[in-house]
């Protein structure tokens, strides 16, 4: 709802009209359309369709004052608009990206005084469309994509960006560990939980050779944006007064190195793990890691800091000189492509630590956590789920030997769904649905993981 500065005490409903000027801009777009047929108000607006106008925001506001439109309920609030460029959306409706269909004013102006009167926007508009596909003849396209991935994800996506509360009431701060959700009880024992895991980290805690562990969060804070990262094990490889640098651990991506024995006559491939967006200018693109005491007892290699246990680097020359002289086996090293950055203004990594987006894996667990990975193999169609399911295997075990009450076991069930006993307010599940979130997060993982490692989207 957006405060009125003419009209004393009044509200106005706000529509979402795009990402381009919206309500988080600096500039935000507002439009207003009615379909008032006053002299007034025509002489201020412009016609889009038969008795369908728009006005400005300022405009509607002296209507309302002058007495020319009995209040907010006369209008629609629109922020924001969606943009195309030249033949960019009939491009978009050769692919089949939307349908078109004729419309009029009668049955719009229908439909947007359906939603004033109070539609759930954590609905994400979906009954809206599904009741125009079904206008058109399409309801049965509709009913297959009901309660699909898409249409989760778009719930969660309005949920994030469409869905206002006051944390300044309750004392507390928006926390991107829980996604945006109310401020209600339970997310407060959440909040709590967090602020207890925060305490047990500084900006110490994070140094090179140091493992971060992604969020157990029911809500992930990578659910809808950087989804590589949801439980993720990241590999801290440089850190200084500008910049944090890390390597995803757990991606194998669809290459691999071989490695030949030309005289024992034989053969084998190190997957190569895609580590992050960014390479490290001056240096190889490929970073060969292991985490053996035999090889750090015969010098290969040399620890990312101080340590004398944990991870070490070494050069591909290095690695390969050793397996030929059976110092090394070939499944001793993880070989890492690209890194993540954190710059150290704004958003910084030591921050998403006490926040609890990510938690400082302990030394004791690095041996057992590196163990695991190196089960994962050369990504394929075949291994996906597998993949993944060392993945979150390496995940678990990276996790604080120290409990709280609030985290749940990864094996734990919803037991009541849509009928007796649903609660729509459970922000552990999709609104209106009996997904889980934390699922919700996984399957997003999985679609990341097919389309751009895999380049197979429609595989998850």
């Amino acid at each position: 709802m957006m405060d009125d500065d003419v009209n004393a005490d009044l509200k106005w409903r706000v529509w979402y009209g795009g990402d381009v000027q919206g309500l988080d801009s600096l500039l935000p777009d507002i439009v207003c359309l009615h379909s008032l047929r006053g002299k007034e108000a025509r002489e201020c607006s412009v016609t889009v369709m038969k008795d369908i106008q728009w006005t400005s925001f300022e405009n509607a506001k002296k209507l309302v004052k002058k007495g020319f439109a009995s209040g907010p309920e006369d209008f629609w609030l629109f922020a924001g608009y969606a943009g195309w460029g030249p033949s960019q959306l009939s491009g978009e409706l050769d692919r089949k990206s939307w349908y078109m269909c004729a419309t009029d004013s009668r049955t719009l102006l229908k439909e947007l005084a359906r939603q004033s009167k109070g539609i759930d926007p954590r609905d994400a508009g979906l009954p809206t469309w599904e009741l125009l596909m079904s206008m058109i003849g399409r309801g049965d396209t509709a009913d297959e994509c009901s309660g699909s991935f898409d249409d989760l994800m778009l719930k969660e996506w309005s949920q994030e960006n469409l869905v206002k509360f006051d944390y300044r009431e309750a004392g507390l701060a928006k926390n991107p560990s829980f996604g945006g959700v109310d401020i209600s009880a339970g997310t407060i024992d959440k909040v709590m939980g967090a602020a207890a895991r925060a305490s047990l980290s500084s900006d110490d805690d994070i140094k090179a050779g140091s493992i971060l562990r992604g969020s157990a969060a029911d809500r992930s804070p990578f659910l809808l944006q950087k989804q590589e990262l949801h439980h993720s094990l990241v590999l801290v490889v440089l850190e200084d007064e500008k910049v944090t640098l890390g390597c995803m651990l757990n991606h194998p991506a669809t290459k691999g190195y071989d490695v030949s024995d030309s005289n024992k006559g034989t053969s084998s491939i190190i997957p190569v793990r895609y580590g992050g967006d960014y390479a490290i200018k001056g240096q190889s693109p490929l970073m060969w890691i292991h985490c053996n005491q035999q090889l750090r007892d015969s010098g290969l290699g040399e620890s990312f800091g101080d340590q004398s246990k944990g991870i070490y680097k070494c050069s591909q020359e290095e690695a390969t000189e050793a397996i030929s002289y059976n110092i090394a086996k070939p499944e001793d090293f993880l070989i890492m492509s690209g890194v993540c950055v954190w710059p150290k203004i704004g958003n910084n990594l030591a921050n998403e630590v006490k926040r609890g987006v990510f938690e400082v894996v302990e030394q004791s667990k690095v041996d057992e956590v590196f163990q695991t990975l190196q089960k994962q193999e050369m990504l394929t169609k075949e291994n996906l789920a597998e993949n993944l399911a060392v993945t979150n295997e390496a995940w678990q075990k990276a996790a604080s030997s120290k409990s709280f009450p609030d985290e749940k076991g990864p094996d734990e069930t919803l037991t009541l769904g849509i009928g007796e006993g649903f609660d729509e307010d459970d922000d552990t599940v999709v609104f209106n649905s009996d997904k889980k979130v934390s699922q919700l997060a996984n399957d997003a993982l999985k679609k990341w993981v097919a389309t751009f490692l895999l380049g197979s989207p429609t595989l998850a």
